[in-house]
């Protein structure tokens, strides 16, 4: 059975703190033949599904956009490759912020997915058993919200905008690192806003994600310095009539998914 492995992995490595990345999986890069021209960077996550999504990103750290990963395309990857770094800062104090802004959308000029397709997110933290990390886990605050507006108006108006615009849009994770661990997320959430629709995302719409992170200052005084924390953020794309958890269960081909929905 063929799985419709859709996935964009981001790695974030907290060593003090330290670098955020995506790396790819079975995806290729390129630029993109539509006008999305808010993100600096993109990929295009491919498989046997007859579409593609596209999922663009970009990135501030203190409030300054980080350098854009490069563009010129290139061909299909077939294993996780060196990470593209988004934010390469070392030396990361008390009071430093950083954000990332996602958007998701399908690129499918062939008309071949009209009902669209259901978006997964899955985040895997990975915290060090030693007391530098444990520390660090507990200092860092995340948070990931859907970047949807009010009601569906103003949408897409990137994370550097949820200190002004705190109300827009739904939170799915608000926390510490250490308390992401133990979160619905790391099992996998279905990715949708809920507004006005089935949860599949069509050709004609975009949906928009918010990462931001800070570094409060705090009574931890220097806990944490020399730890490390790790986490993957993976999108997973799957045929509209199928509802399942791809990161739980196996993904029928589409035609078995076509088949469910008749019979139900």
């Amino acid at each position: 059975m063929t799985k419709r492995d859709i996935h964009l992995t981001r790695r974030q490595a907290l060593a003090g703190i330290g670098a955020v990345g995506f790396a790819t999986l079975g995806m290729a890069g390129g630029r993109s033949t539509g006008s999305w021209d808010q993100y600096t960077s993109y990929t295009y996550a491919q498989s046997d599904v007859p579409t593609n999504l596209l999922v663009g990103w970009r990135s501030r750290y203190n409030d300054q956009l980080v350098r854009e990963s490069p563009t010129d395309e290139v061909t299909e990857v077939d294993e996780i490759g060196s990470p593209v770094r988004l934010i390469d800062q070392e030396n990361v104090l008390p009071m430093d912020t950083g954000s990332t802004s996602v958007g998701l959308r399908i690129d499918d000029p062939g008309e071949n997915v009209p009902d669209g397709v259901r978006v997964w997110m899955k985040i895997d933290p990975e915290i060090g058993s030693d007391p530098a990390s444990q520390a660090l886990a507990e200092r860092i605050d995340v948070s990931v919200r859907y970047d949807t507006g009010f009601l569906g108006v103003g949408g897409c108006a990137g994370a550097e905008s949820v200190e002004d615009l705190p109300t827009f849009g739904d939170g799915i994770f608000a926390g510490t690192l250490a308390e992401l661990d133990g979160d619905d997320l790391t099992e996998g959430i279905e990715v949708d806003p809920g507004i006005l629709d089935n949860g599949c995302l069509t050709p004609d719409e975009s949906r928009c994600l918010a990462f931001n992170w800070a570094f409060p200052i705090g009574e931890g005084g220097n806990a944490g310095k020399g730890g490390s924390v790790d986490f993957d953020v993976r999108f997973y794309a799957v045929d509209c009539a199928w509802d399942g958890n791809p990161f739980e269960e196996s993904v029928p081909d589409r035609d078995e998914s076509a088949d469910s929905e008749v019979a139900e």
